[in-house]
């Protein structure tokens, strides 16, 4: 059963349709107060007046008790699992409630409790190179190892690869949706949505059944730092959403980590330019993330048992011999400069290189 001021709050984002600003307004007010305004909407008029203006009063006096919009909702949230989460309750993140307009409710399917677990998001392309979809599975994987929770948006690319990686290591991870928790957005990641919902936890604040729209987008980003202690970026073109989230993060305090790219990469040309800003956000391996986090990371036995691409292989087989420069391993490869450098940075995200002196390479 969900408690009354639980319906309150879900009445006026449902049939009053109030933004989150306008609501967390209307939640200064006593909680007595709040559960009387769907019940006597008109005998609320000065009370909501008093915290959220004479517009808002208005359009609440005249809203009706229980529309089709608040009984589709309630029924949804009964069909379906979901339960929801009010700013103010101890279930509710504390950083979260602490962000510029935090959202006044989460619906949420799964484990609530990753709510206040500690967290990175992992944020970038839709359409990465598959470098930069490498590099965001392996920090994931290696974070989420260290029982950090990952956090992204479910988004094809960089979002699925996190998510997915979270999943393959046994970790946890959330992800925050644009759509309410029971529409899948986009439909190629079913799979990875309904994985998620049973051993993790799905995230929105906007209501069941709440179809995408490109507004939304940049709205659930502030979540998604929100919810993290960091944010790292593998990869992300200009004007991406990865970059609004990034931005969020500056101005909410949290660490932000960015993976530099090839310096021709289109995929990788907003996160470079970034990093030109923030040099100090610079990271190349999961260890440099989990050492700014104040975390330890046990030595990972398995680490060269991974599959190795044609080039890796030829590589791993070089080094075994001993260090190699990298002209040697161009060479050996028969790769381009920026091609060989983003590989290399690659394997050693991996752990399968590291970078000795004199711009040489070589294997643990």
């Amino acid at each position: 059963m969900i408690e009354a001021y639980k319906k309150a709050v879900i009445w006026l984002q449902s049939e009053a349709g109030f933004s989150s600003g306008v609501i967390n307004r209307i939640l200064s007010l006593p909680e007595s107060a709040v559960i009387r305004i769907p019940d006597d909407p008109a005998g609320s008029f000065a009370v909501v007046k008093s915290a959220a203006g004479e517009k808002a009063a208005e359009k609440i006096s005249v809203a009706a008790k229980n529309s089709d919009a608040f009984k589709k909702t309630l029924a949804r949230m009964e069909i379906k699992g979901i339960k929801a989460v009010v700013r103010g309750e101890s279930d509710y993140p504390e950083a979260l409630s602490e962000i510029d307009n935090p959202p006044p409710i989460l619906y949420t399917v799964g484990d609530k409790s990753l709510l206040k677990s500690r967290s990175v998001a992992v944020v970038g392309s839709r359409n990465p190179t598959i470098q930069g979809e490498k590099t965001a599975y392996a920090f994931s994987e290696v974070l989420a190892k260290c029982s950090l929770t990952i956090v992204s948006g479910l988004a094809r690319g960089i979002d699925a690869a996190a998510h997915r990686a979270a999943l393959d290591a046994g970790g946890k991870t959330i992800a925050v949706l644009g759509t309410g928790v029971d529409r899948v957005y986009p439909a190629e990641n079913r799979a990875l949505y309904e994985e998620i919902a049973k051993k993790g936890l799905l995230v929105s604040e906007y209501p069941p059944g709440t179809e995408a729209k490109a507004y939304h987008f940049p709205e659930r980003n502030r979540i998604v730092s929100g919810l993290s202690d960091a944010v790292l970026v593998p990869e992300a073109r200009e004007k991406s959403g990865a970059l609004i989230t990034a931005d969020y993060a500056i101005k909410q305090g949290k660490e932000l980590f960015i993976v530099p790219s090839a310096v021709n990469s289109e995929c990788g040309r907003g996160s470079n330019k970034l990093l030109k800003e923030l040099q100090g956000a610079m990271v190349l391996s999961p260890d440099d993330v989990i050492e700014a986090l104040g975390l330890y990371r046990a030595p990972d036995s398995d680490a060269t048992d991974m599959d190795l691409d044609v080039n890796e292989e030829k590589i791993m087989n070089r080094l075994q011999l001993g260090n190699a420069h990298f002209e040697e391993l161009i060479a050996v490869t028969g790769l381009k400069v920026s091609e060989l450098n983003a590989l290399l940075t690659g394997m050693e995200i991996k752990g399968l290189v590291y970078r000795a002196e004199n711009n040489c390479y070589g294997v643990y």
